[in-house]
């Protein structure tokens, strides 16, 4: 067993490659539940057994014979926080399984869910023996699944910071989810989305939170996340959630527990019939509630407790419009001064019949803080674009009877499979909800008169409509080949950001046009000729200088990382240099630097925890940039050696059958094994020269690797605004480079060519 201890980086790996076990057996909403359970048996394993050897040598200390010790050890009572692990659930024992492997492992589960009252229900759901499809796991494959989380030991002390295991939970339920597809709705919410609402009501420590369809229980952990990075006791913090489906419940608890929150409060229940967090003999109220609920749902009246919460009035149970029924009990668990934010379909914004009676009485009573209207394809279940309502039961003077509308729907990132919220649109919409800023055609105050006037219709779009303006169509400029004038002023702002004009490209044509220049013979120079632009060459330039400058001053702080545990204020810091040094360039605006600055904490910010609690760890550094850096001789030769074999291979199939005693087969193998040796003699290398590193090299390589980070964020950004310039003259060149007229003269002369053709096949009698 390995005993260094583990990084991020190579849990994560660790724990996909374990999923890799059973992938492609099954899919992957049914194996989670596998790895899952395995995790948290080692986990409470290896944590018992280093308590288990701690009171082992206390009761040695103490003078108790080998016997009494033996006795001791078993008492669970003994053991404080620490969960009991029986005999047959310990780790040596699961290792040593040779047959009838998951009925053994359900019984080990069973085993520490027994002797731990506060596991209550919580491992019964992880069946390892379970048919999936038409088949169960074979006991090898749960073999190879044992055998691989042997790897590492799973104590804090061996771990780079104290909460890199729950790290690494969030990242496994990740991977899940974007295995799941639509099923990972029932567990995950996307964390950009969580961040964001999180940010939105702001949770302070010693608060209480609460998520009433609490999924996988990403709400809550990021709550203790937000407390944690703003220098807040994250422990002072109560959790609370109440979850419907068994296995999702349990991963939660699991959630929690591997996050080293043992006294978060879930629950396994409906929430809309048998809510189960009760004060005083009615609901229990909250500071703070966020939620995921279920879109468009049935419920049931029957056996309903606490029917007074809907005050508002009940929807249909049938019809799936369950949705205002969980926005009426989550404000009804909401204390005075409450704050709190839910994910909701567009349709509770607008529909009538009984949802516009709900959402009327809510208006009326002034709860309403803001709605903020998300993107479609952000959530995995649902394609239809979400909204958050954020309800504040304590809205300052200057908010009353107002309701802020933010329409962020057309800002966000294009992935494969899903869209996701950016950090640049993350950090606009909070900026702009903290600051009640209204900015047009993106967020504006509306007077609850005015949306009694539109009969309590709150669809965004009506409020802040968001639309592009309607693109210009000169007839004149199509029929004669011209770029109007007045088209290209509207797009002068965007030039002046890289300090250049439209004659770059276009030179006058008349009074009221322009004209591409001779030298734009086609569409595709136009990139060329901006890129190669001394001015826009001069604009990159100055950026670069600026985050030198920017890192220069930041270095520093960086260094004197170990030990001091300030990331946020760190963060804040940095983040208000990055912008001091870019904005006054005048390209990309506060939100965009936001961006960069962010997107390289996010890939940056477990590294930086490393570094705070164990210093400069020569584990962070990937193999790969001890390879670039000091074996770059090396790699060029592999590579050149491998474009020899790529060669030899294409020659001998073209020569194999004219000649059939040919050795060039034998000198490709040849060559193949010569690359294959001198990759291992370089793997062998660098894993020498990563143990060989001092501390003072390894900072260096880390500090050398952060700045690459963000120079190439800096880069991604510059580029992108390069391409809207690139897009707009390409646009102008789609739409006027070639005229009416001309298009019609090719037609006529293609035209002309097709009745010569006809013609003198004698098919044309004209």
């Amino acid at each position: 067993m390995n005993n260094t201890k583990i990084t991020l980086r190579q849990l994560e790996t660790h724990l996909f490659k374990a999923a890799d076990i059973l992938r492609g057996k099954m899919d992957a909403s049914e194996y989670k539940e596998y790895i899952f359970g395995m995790l948290f048996l080692k986990r409470a394993s290896d944590v018992f057994e280093v308590r288990r050897a701690e009171l082992r040598e206390r009761f040695k200390a103490q003078g108790f014979t080998h016997k009494q010790i033996n006795e001791l050890l078993e008492d669970p009572n003994l053991y404080g926080d620490t969960f009991f692990v029986p005999e047959r659930s310990r780790w040596q024992n699961i290792l040593n399984l040779k047959e009838d492997v998951g009925n053994q492992l359900n019984k080990a589960l069973a085993a520490v869910e027994e002797a731990n009252p506060e596991l209550d229900g919580v491992l019964k759901h992880i069946n390892f023996n379970a048919i999936k499809g038409k088949t169960r796991l074979k006991d090898q494959q749960l073999i190879d699944l044992i055998h691989h989380f042997n790897k590492y030991r799973l104590t804090n002390e061996d771990f780079e910071f104290p909460d890199l295991l729950g790290a690494a939970y969030e990242y496994l339920l990740k991977q899940f989810a974007d295995s799941a597809g639509k099923k990972a709705g029932e567990f995950y919410t996307p964390t950009q989305v969580k961040k964001l609402m999180v940010g939105v009501v702001k949770p302070q420590e010693g608060m209480t939170v609460y998520d009433p369809t609490v999924g996988s229980g990403g709400f809550l952990i990021e709550s203790r996340h937000y407390i944690e990075e703003h220098g807040q006791n994250p422990r002072n913090l109560a959790l609370y959630g109440q979850e419907l489906n068994g296995l999702t419940w349990s991963i939660c608890k699991m959630n929690m527990i591997l996050h080293d929150i043992p006294d978060a409060h879930i629950e396994n229940e409906d929430t809309l019939t048998t809510p189960q967090f009760q004060e005083n003999g009615y609901i229990k109220h909250f500071d703070r509630v966020l939620a995921n609920p279920p879109f468009s749902q049935n419920y049931t009246r029957a056996n309903m407790q606490f029917p007074e919460r809907f005050r508002y009035g009940f929807t249909p149970e049938t019809g799936k419009k369950g949705d205002l029924m969980f926005l009426q009990h989550m404000i009804v668990s909401l204390k005075d001064k409450g704050i709190m934010a839910t994910v909701m379909p567009h349709g509770v914004l607008f529909r009538g019949g009984h949802e516009k009676v709900i959402r009327e009485g809510i208006v009326k009573d002034d709860l309403i803080e803001a709605i903020i209207g998300l993107s479609s394809k952000l959530f995995y279940n649902v394609g239809i674009p979400a909204c958050v309502v954020v309800i504040n039961k304590d809205k300052p003077k200057n908010l009353k009877n107002k309701i802020l509308f933010i329409n962020a729907d057309r800002e966000y990132g294009e992935g494969r499979n899903q869209n996701y919220l950016r950090p640049e649109d993350i950090e606009k919409i909070v900026t702009v909800f903290d600051k009640k800023q209204e900015i047009l055609k993106y967020s504006r105050f509306i007077d609850i008169k005015e949306i009694e006037e539109n009969d309590f219709n709150l669809n965004i779009r009506r409020y802040v409509d968001n639309s592009p303006d309607p693109e210009i169509e000169d007839v004149h400029a199509h029929l004669v080949c011209g770029v109007p004038k007045r088209e290209v002023e509207l797009y002068k702002e965007q030039f002046q950001k890289f300090n250049i004009s439209s004659d770059l490209l276009l030179k006058n044509k008349d009074e009221k046009y322009l004209e591409f220049k001779d030298d734009v013979e086609e569409k595709g120079r136009i990139k060329e000729i901006i890129e190669s632009a001394d001015n826009v060459k001069t604009t990159v330039s100055k950026h670069r200088e600026k985050l030198r400058e920017w890192w220069d001053e930041v270095k520093p702080e960086i260094e004197g990382f170990h030990g001091n545990d300030d990331l946020w204020g760190f963060r804040n810091r940095a983040m208000k240099r990055l912008k001091e040094r870019l904005l006054p360039l005048g390209l990309l605006g506060e939100f965009k630097v936001s961006g960069i600055f962010v997107n390289w904490w996010e890939e940056l910010r477990y590294d930086f925890k490393t570094i705070v609690s164990t210093g400069w760890s020569k584990n962070l550094i990937e193999d790969e940039k001890i390879k670039e850096k000091l074996f770059m001789a090396e790699i060029e030769e592999i590579e050149e050696l491998e474009s020899k074999v790529v060669k030899i291979e294409g020659e001998r199939n073209e020569l194999l059958e004219e000649v059939e005693d040919w050795d060039e087969e034998e000198q490709g193998n040849k060559t193949a094994s010569k690359v294959k040796n001198q990759l291992k003699e370089l793997e062998k290398k660098t894993k020498l020269k990563k143990d060989s590193l001092s501390d003072e090299e390894a900072r260096e390589l880390l500090l050398e690797e952060f700045y690459g980070l963000i120079d190439e964020q800096l880069n991604k950004y510059l580029n992108t605004e390069k391409k809207e310039i690139i897009k707009i003259f390409e646009n102008l060149c789609d739409k006027y480079k070639v005229s009416l007229n001309k298009l019609t003269q090719e037609r006529d002369e293609e035209i002309k060519k097709l009745d010569e053709f006809l013609e003198r096949l004698r098919y044309y009698n004209g």
